[in-house]
């Protein structure tokens, strides 16, 4: 059964840096964006997945545009549609110890393939679906541009 929840999403980039440290070399992340959503969407289960459906917003860049999130056996996909079709958006696949490769494709550019290697999930939701979805992972287009991802999903009542 769906029902309507009110979620906040949190997405906060990193640029990773190496600093000397002895002989060795020591990774720090440096904080190089961060944009919050409240928004409201629908949830539901079905075969022991989660799913939550909501629209993107302005503010993100992603005017009409819908996103699905799937949580199932420990793993998070995340899909977009935008107003092109299946073909005009994202499909991306979020399991810890794992790299996917992942076509991206951007309004007015382009298709990319980005390289996706997931840190860390952490599904902190309850019986009822309510509570905290994080996800940490580090995204790689071309050899010039690398980023570490945190992700945060929190799914509240409406």
């Amino acid at each position: 059964m769906k029902k309507n929840v009110n979620l906040r999403i949190t997405s906060t980039q990193y640029v990773e840096n190496l600093k000397p440290s002895g002989e060795a070399f020591l990774r720090e992340l440096e904080k190089e964006d961060s944009l919050e959503i409240y928004t409201e969407g629908t949830m539901y289960s079905k075969n022991e997945a989660t799913y939550i459906s909501y629209e993107e917003s302005r503010e993100a860049g992603l005017e009409d545009t819908r996103t699905l999130v799937k949580l199932d056996d420990g793993a998070l996909r995340i899909r977009r549609y935008g107003r092109g079709g299946a073909d005009d958006g994202m499909d991306m696949t979020l399991r810890p110890g794992v790299l996917n490769i992942t076509r991206y494709q951007v309004p007015a550019v382009t298709t990319m393939d980005l390289e996706v290697y997931t840190n860390k999930l952490e599904d902190n939701l309850d019986d009822d679906g309510y509570g905290t979805i994080s996800v940490d992972y580090r995204i790689k287009f071309d050899r010039y541009f690398s980023r570490r991802n945190v992700l945060e999903i929190e799914v509240m009542p409406s």
